[in-house]
């Protein structure tokens, strides 16, 4: 799901099950999946089979909020599975985390389509995110430590869910200085570069590879894989270097937008004082 906390999914009382019913599956598609709510090119994925669970979920009266605390135990879960020794458990819980992330989509769309959107859903979508993703590097090297004894590779684990954790939390310390949600990413307003991939500059394109990994769906895509060809130890120390990279990156990128908002700002105060003295 796109980040965003301006209307995210809720659970209040819905009156829209009549109108679910009249509608096509297409019309309804284009309900739950405006445009402004997919900014990633991997949410297509995803989205193409939400929407075959957020209709029924809508007509049967599932609840956003409850499906979204459902992902959230599902995503905590195949986090768990990781730390197994067993290899088929392990995969088991790359899926689990996969099948958490397209739940993730369908609070989302159950929202939209019953009207049930509220900020308590938005607030628990995120600390969702938040719990997995850090859950995810502590399992993968906790799971090593477990299989060979290296107290290392557990250090390794705790650095990369630190980083990530810390990372994915900058936006929101970018949002609480700033005062807007734009500055970090957090409104639904995709501004999303929609040239083909053959077109962006390559640097762009590795760069946006990069940051993919360690959004949700890049984190437990390499977790499966991880698990699938019995290579968390791999994973371990990737997330170990490459998560304080990325937390660097990211605060520098936002240190930037707000520098930018401070020239602003500014900008603004000056303008309006000379409009404002005496001729």
């Amino acid at each position: 799901m796109s980040s965003g906390v301006a209307k995210a999914p809720g659970g209040g009382a819905s009156s829209d099950a009549p109108l679910v019913a009249q509608l096509t599956r297409e019309e309804l598609r284009r309900i739950a999946q405006p445009p402004e709510y997919s900014p990633s090119r991997t949410d297509r994925f995803y989205r193409a089979f939400s929407i075959y669970l957020s209709i029924p979920l809508s007509k049967w009266g599932a609840t956003p909020n409850g499906i979204t605390v459902v992902w959230i135990l599902i995503g905590l879960a195949g986090a768990a599975c990781i730390l197994s020794s067993i290899w088929i458990v392990r995969v088991g819980g790359g899926l689990l985390l996969e099948f958490s992330y397209l739940l993730d989509f369908v609070d989302g769309e159950v929202a939209r389509i019953t009207r049930r959107s509220s900020t308590v859903g938005g607030f628990l979508d995120l600390m969702g995110h938040g719990l997995i993703k850090t859950a995810l590097p502590l399992a993968a090297g906790a799971s090593v430590f477990a299989q060979t004894g290296s107290r290392f590779m557990f250090l390794a684990g705790a650095v990369g869910a630190v980083t990530i954790g810390v990372g994915d939390s900058l936006r929101f310390y970018a949002a609480c200085t700033s005062g807007r949600l734009r500055t970090a990413d957090l409104d639904h307003v995709a501004a999303l570069e929609r040239r083909p991939l053959r077109e962006l500059p390559l640097i762009k394109l590795i760069g946006g590879l990069f940051g993919h990994g360690f959004e949700s769906e890049g984190l437990f895509g390499l977790a499966l894989l991880g698990g699938l060809f019995d290579r968390l130890g791999l994973l371990t120390i990737y997330w170990m270097i490459a998560g304080p990279i990325w937390m660097c990156l990211r605060a520098n990128d936002y240190s930037k937008r707000l520098r930018a908002l401070d020239t602003m700002t500014a900008l603004d105060r000056n303008t309006a004082s000379s409009t404002a003295a005496p001729e």
